[in-house]
């Protein structure tokens, strides 16, 4: 799993996909939702 962009934790969980097709991912840590590399 991807490390959290904005608390670098590891502890991380798939949380779906984006509208193109892109999974997402949530932090158990900080609760922020992220996608591993985004486009902007």
């Amino acid at each position: 799993m991807p490390a959290c962009p904005l608390c670098a934790s590891v502890k991380t969980v798939k949380n779906g996909r984006i509208h193109n097709g892109k999974q997402r991912f949530k932090c158990h840590d900080c609760g922020r939702q992220f996608i591993e590399q985004p486009t902007k």
